[in-house]
């Protein structure tokens, strides 16, 4: 098939539409076999438009935020575009470009667009066209990212330079006056590090991680190979979030209150926070995972659970939570304070994709040390400054004989000075 062509198709099945990700909102679908036949039309018939657009209006893109039943279409004259970067997803790297665009009451949209789609567009030849340039982007899914919205390429997504839509012709007319061309940015030469040396950065163990002052390692991320053993959902599994901060939020009479933006003027998201252990052979810990971090894991965003699903109560647990446990991964946790206390926080997680952990049946171990600390972290509680105590609550059994003392100090010393 070649794009732009008319043809006259035969033997095809006609199909329920995806549920998910669908390009058109239309019930059903075409779905070719190798019997299909397509033949070309040469024959003087009707003119076919060559674009079919179902535009999203920028200010309608948060309600479609993480729900992609039906991908959306945007359109806009340029305002930038960003080089050629790289970014780690799903344990791969993945080339990106970003874009900005405007619409005609001035608004403007982040565009990010994943692998190989984001080579096809020459920003040489834009250079040479007349302003504005507009353009339009085809099935694209809405996302947040630290409370910025912006849409993001798709399987399905295209592009499209100037179409010969009415939608193009009012935007020229409407900046047909701007002076303003369009902002190229150099995209970032740092690249990120090699996911292997990320799985293994500043690697170590539960006991030793325990063994170490948070607050003096508040900047450090540690990378620890655990299996999660227990859910704490009496806890919670997730709250009402500002979307901008993504800290909990309070209902002030009709509305909601954010400490950091006020009043808010759009609807709260709903953002997963879950309160679990993890153990690997040398004991266990409390940790706390948010957002996107349980959304990787799950694959499943917070938003479907409550709003498509029902899951509204924070005391109710929705199935799919249960298989986080018995997960194996590498943890990449970082010590952030809550008050009086220090909480580790999830930041990421990997397969192991050299051997999954597993815990060897319960022994009693005569030496042991315990350290139990409340683990749970609001992201709207700011940070402590200057405060050097925390009221952490330790039980000790036999002491731990001076062969079995934890060598984390030692450890982290050693990590620092390499």
């Amino acid at each position: 098939m070649q794009l732009g062509t008319i043809y006259e198709i035969s033997n095809f099945f006609i199909t329920n539409n995806k549920q998910k990700y669908k390009i058109v909102p239309h019930a059903a679908m075409l779905q070719f076999a190798r019997s299909t036949v397509f033949k070309n039309v040469e024959e003087d018939i009707p003119e076919i438009p060559q674009h079919k657009f179902n535009f999203v209006e920028f200010d309608q893109l948060t309600s479609k935020i993480d729900i992609n039943d039906i991908l959306s279409d945007v359109i806009g004259r340029v305002i930038s575009i960003k080089g050629r970067e790289e970014s780690t997803i799903n344990d791969r790297m993945v080339k990106r470009r970003g874009f900005v665009i405007q619409n005609i009451r001035e608004e403007t949209l982040n565009v990010t667009l994943w692998g190989e789609i984001g080579d096809n567009i020459d920003e040489n030849s834009l250079q040479t066209m007349p302003e504005p340039v507009v353009i339009a982007f085809s099935a694209m899914a809405a996302k947040q990212y630290m409370g910025g919205l912006y849409v993001a390429s798709t399987s399905g997504t295209s592009f499209y330079i100037d179409p010969d839509i009415p939608e193009t012709k009012k935007i020229k007319k409407r900046f047909s006056h701007s002076i303003q061309g369009i902002d190229f940015i150099a995209g970032s030469t740092k690249k990120p590090l090699p996911l292997e040396e990320q799985k293994t950065i500043n690697r170590t163990t539960i006991i030793e991680l325990q063994a170490l002052n948070p607050y003096q390692n508040q900047e450090t991320k540690f990378t620890v190979k655990a299996i999660i053993t227990e859910l704490h959902i009496h806890q919670g599994w997730f709250y009402n979030a500002c979307p901008r901060c993504y800290r909990q939020i309070k209902q002030s009479g009709t509305s909601w209150w954010c400490d950091n933006h006020g009043h808010l003027t759009t609807m709260p998201i709903s953002w997963y926070k879950i309160n679990a252990r993890i153990e690997d052979s040398t004991g266990g810990m409390n940790i706390v995972m948010f957002g996107k971090t349980v959304q990787s894991l799950i694959n499943k965003p917070c938003s479907i659970l409550t709003i498509q699903e029902g899951y509204t109560d924070p005391a109710v647990i929705p199935p799919i939570l249960n298989q986080l446990k018995g997960m194996s991964k590498i943890f990449v946790i970082q010590f952030r304070p809550r008050g009086a206390f220090i909480d580790s926080v999830v930041i990421k997680s990997f397969d192991d994709d050299v051997q999954p952990l597993s815990l060897p049946a319960p022994t009693t171990i005569p030496s042991t040390e315990t350290i139990s600390s409340v683990t749970s972290f609001d992201p709207e509680t700011p940070q402590v400054e200057g405060k050097k105590t925390a009221k952490r609550q330790l039980t000790f059994t036999k002491p731990v004989s001076g062969e079995e003392k934890p060598r984390s100090e030692e450890k982290l010393k050693k990590i620092k000075h390499e």
